[in-house]
């Protein structure tokens, strides 16, 4: 399965950011007309192109795994804050798991807190746009319907956990392919505020962020691979790659199962 059927192609991007502006062009248009007419605003359309899907496969589940040997070389990790993102398919997949630095938490880590990574979504003002409508317009299958408060109120999106899709914006959640339960545990714990509600709210790397089922996403809750793999077998080598994408970006550890796991993915690849 190509990321393309689950975002639009990098290109497309800066569609996004056109109809964000479009958004907010509207809202000071209207605050500016002062007009006490509000039955207009829900009405607001913007449109973008999406990617077909593809059908998924039977679900199965990933045997035990034996590790090789482990590697304690650091990856180069491109600067979060900067528009540049890695991007990592198959052989670089392969060749940048081993380089992941194997780790176990630290017995006295202190207990994962959500509000340490930010209370909620971030949210835009000029656009009255949060993280998570931001990633239901970028994945939505056909032309979205956003009113004037960015909210999705119609679309197709194509859950890439369970080949499920869906058209009703109310059985979407938004899930942090790194659950931030494990971020924490694996070397977020040791940033700043500031870095930890980046890396929640990370919309530079399409694969930090996705649009899932909710019974997925509940299932997955802050699991890593050698505990939890997408039901759909057709998702585990995107699902495998973006997950060490993401790892290696933002300078996090793996543990010895998990490890073990994504080389047993990759590996079929």
């Amino acid at each position: 399965m190509s990321r393309g059927s689950r975002r639009w192609p990098r290109s497309a991007r800066s569609v996004v950011g056109g109809l964000l502006a479009v958004l907010a062009v509207l809202v000071v248009v209207q605050l500016a007309g002062g007009s006490d007419d509000q039955s207009a605003a829900p009405g607001t359309t913007t449109s973008v192109t999406g990617a077909p899907s593809t059908a998924p496969g039977p679900p199965t589940s990933v045997g035990s795994a034996t590790a090789g040997a482990v590697s304690t070389t650091t990856v180069s990790i491109v600067d979060p804050s900067s528009t540049t993102t890695t991007l990592v398919e198959g052989g670089e997949a392969r060749a940048m798991v081993d380089r992941l630095v194997v780790a176990v938490p630290a017995a006295d880590l202190a207990p994962y807190r959500r509000a340490a990574f930010g209370d909620d979504w971030s949210y835009d003002p000029a656009t009255k746009c949060n993280t998570r409508e931001r990633v239901l317009i970028e994945e939505s299958l056909v032309p979205p319907v956003v009113d004037a408060q960015c909210r999705s109120t119609g679309g197709r999106w194509r859950s890439v956990y369970d080949g499920v899709v869906v058209t009703e914006v109310a059985k979407l959640q938004i899930d942090h392919l790194i659950p931030l339960a494990d971020a924490w545990r694996s070397g977020a714990s040791a940033w700043t505020d500031e870095r930890r509600l980046a890396f929640a709210n990370d919309l530079d790397d399409p694969d930090t962020l996705v649009a899932v089922t909710a019974s997925t996403n509940e299932s997955k809750s802050d699991r890593t691979p050698d505990e939890w793999l997408p039901p759909d077998r057709t998702a585990w080598c995107t699902y495998a790659e973006d997950w060490v994408d993401v790892k290696a970006r933002w300078g996090l550890t793996v543990t010895l199962a998990e490890k073990a796991t994504l080389v047993q993915v990759l590996a079929g690849c």
